[in-house]
């Protein structure tokens, strides 16, 4: 089986935005895929903060804020620079999910 990235794909998931379109602005106006569609990339869930984080296209750390019923606040998802930043939570997980993604991409069936 053939891996394509996320950005590659189309949305799946219903979204009145990007369905069976391409998703590659996660802060788009409007959009309300979920975190199971086939554009979402590599995702941590952090109930503790009420957010998702995941990767971009660009390995880049991004957070989507939680909303009610298992939504996502798309207009306000966001990079976190974590090269600025100094908070050490937000170094840790994206090397987590980066070296995460190494693995999955490295892996063979």
């Amino acid at each position: 089986m053939t891996y394509t990235p996320p950005w590659r794909r189309v949305c799946d998931c219903r979204c009145i935005i990007h369905h069976r379109l391409p998703r590659t602005t996660y802060n788009e106006p409007g959009c309300a895929c979920t975190i199971t569609c086939a554009t979402q990339p590599l995702t941590l869930l952090a109930h503790q903060w009420d957010r998702a984080f995941f990767l971009d296209q660009d390995g880049d750390l991004w957070h989507a804020p939680a909303m009610a019923n298992g939504t996502w606040d798309w207009d306000n998802a966001t990079r976190v620079d974590t090269r600025a930043d100094v908070d050490d939570a937000s170094l840790v997980i994206e090397h987590l999910l980066r070296q995460a993604a190494t693995v999955l991409d490295t892996s063979t069936d």
